[in-house]
């Protein structure tokens, strides 16, 4: 409204030969004021102020304008030109565009607005100054059945709009039917993997209340694995014991037809991995780094200290944090997810020696070698998270080759400082002693490393400064990552057009990561 405002403020002015100097300016002031008007609207919406009243507002002003259209034509030219003049066309049109909003009580307030204000202008301005043999289209009972046309225009748009709501009411029980799971209305997919893909949902139960969530789907070509199905199931039960504010919280697990799903949380805002592709090469504010550091330990700490409903030590382990994994809201609030090979190290059905777990690049030299484990795996891999938050790139490679997994046993490990200067001694330190490779020299645990970044950093750093550094940090990646990816995505394309064209069997690594670091 306020772009189509200005536009035809500067047609007026334009036009003045034509139209007339003086008609040309009262066109451009009212023009000009309905702009600013919509423009200043336009700001307060966006901050989130917003009145119900204010559609009723909007229409009374839209509906009026060609009220002081009459009113110029009737004092630059006559009255009868005023009641034939080409604008009062765009009264039926405006009470039809209130329909756009949706509401039949509008659409016919919007007519009513027109016929009155078309009526008063009759009565008042125009019927005094005709002449006795004006035309007998603008005597009264002619006028009579043009106001109450302008008036039909409302409730014929009501009755539009009442149509369109049904039709779209229907629809959307037609999408429910097929695209639900119980009481779960899906939206667009967020996260897909091998076994699972992950959807914005909304909780949607009887009476009205409406949560959004996310809600995790298994993929059909797993939904007759039992072996799986159990997991599935285990992973279920022990999330759902889980009840701490850096650990995504599961609200509710089910079947629906012949498909699992798992509702969690849902976080607005990016992965941890998403954010270091926007920093990569130089990293994350230290700060923020810092703050992101003590949320996870707060999260292991919680998880690693886990007590069952005996009160028994559940002796919890991850065995899968790594930056995917990790979510990060637009608030700069840390969420440790995706516990789907989290295990009771006591469980020995599921814990088993020789069994490897987890994401190549981030597993600890004893998870690697498939030796027995405990939540020292999980400090290990908080150290290699933050040793590439502290510099921007990838510590380990994550290929499923010799060579890549034999990184974690050998591989020097460059203190972060190393490549990025700025990185205090102390956090350093912190770090390095994470990423012990024996593990009587590994921090102990997460307290003791929680403890040990709040005594390098200060209480300070992290609080609140570095909650507002990762909160920026999230939204300049949410605006950046598109584009990033974007780039990714076609350097990937013509990379594997040259692979195909230079391979004898036109094989391709359909398993490089969207940007390899």
């Amino acid at each position: 409204m306020s772009v189509a405002s200005t536009l035809s403020m500067v047609a007026a002015f334009a036009l003045g030969a034509l139209i007339g100097r003086t008609l040309s300016v009262l066109l451009g002031v009212l023009l000009l004021v309905l702009s600013v008007y919509f423009f200043i609207q336009d700001r307060a919406l966006r901050r989130g102020w917003y009145r119900p009243a204010l559609r009723w507002v909007n229409v009374a002003v839209e509906v009026s304008a060609p009220s002081l259209l009459f009113l110029a034509d009737s004092q630059l030219y006559s009255v009868e030109y005023a009641l034939t003049a080409p604008p009062l066309v765009l009264w039926g049109t405006l009470v039809a565009l209130s329909g756009f909003r949706g509401s039949k009580a509008l659409s016919i307030g919007a007519g009513a607005i027109a016929a009155t204000e078309y009526a008063l202008l009759y009565l008042l301005v125009a019927w005094p100054k005709l002449p006795p043999d004006a035309l007998v289209t603008l005597q009264p009972p002619l006028f009579a059945v043009r106001v109450l046309l302008l008036f039909s225009a409302g409730v014929v748009t009501a009755v539009f709009v009442g149509h369109f709501n049904r039709r779209a009411a229907e629809a959307l029980t037609a999408v429910r039917v097929n695209d639900v799971m119980g009481k779960y209305l899906l939206h667009e997919r967020i996260g897909a993997g091998g076994m699972a893909e992950v959807f914005k949902a909304t909780y949607s139960p009887e009476g009205g209340f409406e949560k959004t969530v996310a809600l995790k789907k298994i993929l059909p070509s797993l939904g007759a694995d039992a072996e799986f199905l159990k997991l599935f199931r285990l992973e279920a039960e022990l999330c759902s014991r889980l009840n701490h504010p850096n650990v995504v919280q599961v609200l509710d697990f089910g079947r629906h037809s012949d498909a699992f799903f798992l509702a969690m949380e849902f976080i607005d805002g990016l992965s941890l991995k998403r954010v270091l592709d926007v920093y990569q090469g130089v990293g994350m504010p230290l700060s923020a780094v810092t703050y992101l550091g003590v949320e996870l330990c707060r999260a292991l700490d919680y998880v690693h200290r886990r007590v069952g409903p005996d009160g028994q030590p559940m002796n919890l382990i991850h065995r899968d944090l790594n930056p995917p994994n990790v979510l990060l809201s637009v608030l700069g609030e840390v969420k440790v997810a995706d516990f789907g090979i989290a295990r009771a190290a006591s469980r020995a059905d599921v814990t088993r020696v020789g069994v490897v777990k987890g994401k190549p690049g981030y597993l600890a030299p004893e998870q690697a070698a498939g030796e027995q484990i405990d939540g020292r795996v999980d400090l290990f891999a908080l150290g290699v998270t933050l040793h590439e938050a502290l510099t921007g790139r990838r510590l380990f490679p994550i290929g499923d080759d010799a060579a890549s997994l034999n990184a974690v046993f050998t591989m020097p490990i460059p203190k972060p400082s190393r490549l990025r200067p700025e990185v205090p001694a102390g956090v350093d330190q912190v770090v390095m002693k994470l990423l012990e490779r024996e593990l009587g020299d590994r921090t102990r645990s997460a307290r003791e490393a929680l403890e040990a970044l709040l005594a390098v950093s200060g209480v300070g750093a992290p609080y609140p400064t570095g909650q507002q550094e990762l909160a920026a940090a999230v939204k300049r990646a949410a605006a950046e990552w598109p584009e990033l990816a974007r780039r990714a995505t076609a350097a990937a394309m013509a990379q594997a057009s040259t692979d195909v064209a230079s391979s004898p069997v036109g094989a391709t690594d359909a398993n490089k990561p969207l940007l390899p670091w």
